[in-house]
């Protein structure tokens, strides 16, 4: 099983949690990858360009691929299950402290294309959002809208702020319960049917 972790603006795979949670999964034997992505202030922020270095470092994603982003990490991650050609259903897709919208200037230019939250339902088999209800960079509020636009499961933590400190035992456990978890239902299963109360002709 691979795990692909998504770095956030301003940050690198060397920083935050990331070498932590990368050496926890490789211990217990599975594929890490943690692509590098040109997302920082001295950087322009071109979203094709990043979806591309996102192809190039990951490649095609496969079912049993769990793929977690941070922060604005998450967001690309969303863009990135859009706008790639893609063949097989990812098995999860974990958001930590994912920011609905932003109020920077310079970052708002990634937001301009409209996420797709129905179309992205499919994109994934699972989706789960994780967020401290103490983050002061990305309100708690945040995590509550996506985990809702989504049909996420929302893990809400207390006192782990924006998950910028070096471990957090929450982001392994989550990962680590989903690889031990059987898949039983094919994307959309979780949501309502509008058809159900209509009658069928026979």
């Amino acid at each position: 099983m691979r795990v692909i972790l998504v770095h956030g603006f301003n940050a690198n795979p060397q920083q935050n949690f990331h070498p932590w949670l990368a050496q926890q999964l490789r211990d217990k034997g599975f594929e890490v990858v943690t692509p590098e992505l040109p997302l920082s202030t001295k950087d322009e922020l071109d979203l094709p360009q990043i979806v591309e270095r996102m192809k190039d470092q990951v490649g095609f994603l496969k079912s049993d691929d769990i793929i977690l982003g941070h922060s604005l990490g998450a967001f690309i991650i969303l863009q990135y299950l859009e706008a790639v050609e893609m063949t097989e259903t990812p098995r999860a897709v974990i958001l930590v402290g994912a920011p609905w919208k932003v109020s920077k200037p310079e970052l708002r230019r990634l937001f301009i294309a409209d996420l797709d939250a129905e179309v992205l339902m499919w994109k994934a088999r699972e989706y789960v959002v994780i967020h401290s209800r103490d983050d002061k960079l990305v309100p708690f509020s945040h995590g509550e809208l996506m985990a809702k636009q989504l049909k996420a499961r929302l893990v809400a933590s207390e006192n782990d702020g924006h998950f910028m400190n070096e471990e957090y035992p929450v982001l392994l456990e989550t990962i680590q319960k989903i690889a031990d978890t059987p898949f039983e239902y094919e994307p959309g299963m979780s949501l309502e049917d509008d058809y159900k109360d209509i009658e069928t002709l026979l």
